[in-house]
């Protein structure tokens, strides 16, 4: 009995099991013989969207944040997805916004249009006649940009948590039915005495409110998914706002190609370089996205027929040898600047001469890289590298450079300034700048006060090519290529300029002695410079020390590079012994520090307004190095057009220096330099006892 009882249940089974079988088979034919899924039109060709990489950061030297990115949304709305209900959704996205609802429902409307085709031919000569083509016009509307996913998600919540009105209605009308719906004695009694068709209307009424119910439910799930499509969009930011935007530069709104994002809206917004270490560093700093390749059908994925799934890999970031701290002490010192003297532009360089990494740089005007369409069209040049004007005495660093280089001259050697006007062989008279009235002085002397005379004596005292080999030995009149290399963008780098070097004369050479027919740049003056200050080997400038993935690996990392040698330790001792009598007993004594040398040049050159030497426009300089005895710091500072306030005030000592010494006692102190020793550095002083041989003669 209990076997019988067993084998019926166990054909029991078998029966179910068959039949559950054969219903999953006939479902089978069904979708995959009878009905399948086809690829309806554009879908049958494989999607490949693009799953974009974050835009690596830029670091300064300590790992400080300079710049970095996230991604924020920029919204779209479908009018034809919203419909009738564009009130309703202004209300609820308006307060998880933030916005007025009258701002948004405009987008919210649907706009068609109707366009008439006029009677055509075609080519088959057939005839067309009154075509109206009905289009939708607006079918990806952007409702706002830049929204953060904690505010997106308050208005993905508002809008699961709201009821359509409409809804509501219906819910509410169904509802009251049901409670006017007889009960079960009652309908038996209507039923009885001939009432049916009282019941089959408010059955039918209630069956079609819950019809109606189910597509509003429907439509409201199509809004909540479609009406409103976040799109990622990259925003850059820079926390220190305008400081460094010169080096760091500044990016631009680019696009990559992705399929499926929004209806009609198939790109991504990227940062892109534009400027500075964001332009030359950009490929490196994208990274590589990531690509999903796959087939959709009727807008689903057929996930079994994917391809390739490739995960995106963020940008690398760029550490830079810029100190923010330090970049901060200079862009106060600049602003100070620009309020005592009121130049048209202010240039400031700090460079470690050892490494030829530079510490800071800023260019005043300036503009913010965060909001970028309020810059003014000067404040975007970087002045530092782009901008060539004649150095003025600053230059005298080369003149005097190669002269005691070559063994033509000593510090100690006498020259006669002649009171401060020299006829040369040919040309116009060379002059001194009124109030220095040298004669006869040592040329440390000459030097510290900066005698045009004296100078162009030592340059003619030497053969052209000679001068011209130091000049490009110092890295003047070629480019460092260290950021963009065009010379006429924002953010481009300039070689400067000779005028006629194949037609040199004794007058050009002559003034091309102290600082007048070259264009330099203020890069290049702050590096030739260093160069002195390292023991006369020029350091190429650097401003990238590593580039590294996110997580902090080294993926390169970039040393110092020698330039070339420009003379010899003994020369660029005694530079170091003539630039320190400037500070001591020259022009620059405004910039003398208690607890610190300073060895510098000063100078001041006449600007060129319509092919003319301007004598009211000028372009003023200090560059100069601490501790003098071993330099560890190079500054420079360039004042364009300082305003005239007082005898002298525009002189390269007196507009630049100031700024110059707030710069250099904050960035010692920061930096923890030691205080000089206060030794003259007379053993590594080549000093001789004669007289500079062309003192007082015709000079060739």
């Amino acid at each position: 009995m209990e076997a019988d009882t067993m084998r019926r249940r166990l054909r029991g089974m078998a029966w179910l099991l068959g039949l559950v079988l054969v219903a999953l088979g006939g479902r089978l034919v069904q979708v995959q013989c009878l009905s399948p899924v086809e690829a309806g039109p554009g879908e049958g060709t494989q999607q490949r969207v693009v799953r974009p990489a974050l835009r690596g950061k830029l670091l300064d030297s300590r790992g400080l944040v300079l710049a970095q990115s996230r991604w924020l949304h920029d919204l779209y709305a479908d009018p034809v997805v919203v419909g009738t209900n564009g009130a309703w959704l202004a209300r609820v996205a308006g307060r998880a916004f933030g916005v007025e609802p009258g701002d948004l429902e405009p987008r919210f409307a649907v706009k068609r249009v109707e366009r008439h085709a006029r009677t055509v031919e075609s080519v088959g000569g057939a005839w067309v006649t009154n075509v109206t083509v009905r289009a939708f016009t607006n079918r990806s509307v952007l409702v706002l940009t830049n929204v953060e996913d904690a505010v997106l998600e308050r208005y993905r919540e508002a809008v699961r948590e709201a009821k359509l009105p409409r809804l509501e209605e219906v819910e509410r009308e169904i509802e009251a039915l049901q409670k006017e719906m007889p009960k079960p004695l009652e309908r038996l009694r209507l039923l009885a005495t001939g009432r049916r068709g009282e019941l089959r209307e408010q059955g039918s009424r209630i069956r079609a409110l819950r019809k109606e119910m189910a597509g509003l439910r429907d439509q409201k799930r199509t809004i909540e998914a479609n009406a409103i499509v976040a799109l990622p969009v990259e925003h850059r930011a820079y926390p220190l706002g305008h400081a460094a935007v010169h080096v760091l530069g500044h990016v631009t709104n680019g696009f990559v190609t992705n399929q499926n994002v929004v209806r009609h809206q198939r790109f991504l917004r990227r940062s892109l370089g534009a400027a500075g270490i964001e332009a030359k560093f950009d490929s490196a700093l994208l990274g590589v996205p990531g690509l999903v390749e796959t087939r959709v059908a009727r807008g689903r994925e057929l996930v079994s027929m994917r391809g390739r799934d490739l995960a995106p890999r963020d940008g690398l970031n760029v550490r830079l040898t810029l100190d923010a701290h330090l970049q901060s002490i200079v862009e106060q010192a600049m602003d100070e600047g620009v309020a005592a003297i009121a130049p048209e532009k202010l240039v400031c360089i700090v460079v470690r001469p050892s490494t030829g990494e530079i510490l800071a740089l800023a260019n005043r005007p300036c503009y913010d890289p965060n909001r970028l369409g309020e810059a003014r069209a000067d404040g975007l040049p970087n002045w530092a590298l782009g901008m060539g004007t004649d150095p003025g005495s600053t230059f005298k660093m080369v003149t005097y450079s190669a002269a005691l280089d070559l063994g033509l001259a000593t510090l100690d050697g006498m020259v006669n300034c002649h009171g401060g006007t020299w006829q040369p062989s040919s040309g116009r008279p060379v002059r001194d700048v009124e109030g220095h009235g040298l004669s006869v002085v040592t040329l440390e002397e000459a030097f510290a006060k900066s005698s045009n005379v004296a100078a162009a004596q030592l340059g003619l005292g030497m053969r052209p090519d000679q001068l011209m080999d130091y000049i490009r030995r110092f890295g003047f009149l070629a480019r460092t290529g260290i950021l963009a290399p065009a010379p006429n963008r924002a953010g481009g780098e300039s070689s400067g300029g000779i005028d006629r070097p194949d037609r040199m004369n004794v007058e050009r050479q002559g003034r091309l002695s102290y600082g007048y027919g070259i264009l330099v740049t203020p890069l290049q003056t702050v590096m030739a410079a260093a160069a002195i200050a390292n023991d006369g080997v020029r350091m190429k400038p650097m401003l990238v020390r590593s580039l590294e993935e996110p997580d902090g690996t080294v993926v390169a990392r970039y040393e110092p590079e020698v330039g070339t040698r420009v003379m010899k330790p003994e020369t660029a001792a005694q530079m170091r012994r003539a630039m320190r009598a400037v500070v001591q007993n020259g022009t620059a004594k405004a910039v003398a520090m208690e607890d610190f040398e300073v060895a510098g040049k000063t100078g001041t050159a006449h600007q060129f307004v319509d092919g003319r030497q301007s004598s009211e426009k000028y372009v003023s300089t200090f560059v100069g190095f601490l501790p003098a005895d071993r330099p560890e710091l190079c500054i420079l500072v360039l004042a364009h057009s300082p305003e005239k306030r007082g005898p002298g005030s525009y002189f390269g000592g007196k507009a630049c220096g100031p700024i110059f010494k707030a710069i250099a006692r904050h960035a010692a102190n920061h930096l923890g330099l030691v205080p000089s020793a206060r030794t003259n550095d007379a053993s590594a002083v080549v000093r001789g006892a004669g007289t500079f041989p062309g003192a007082g003669a015709r000079t060739p």
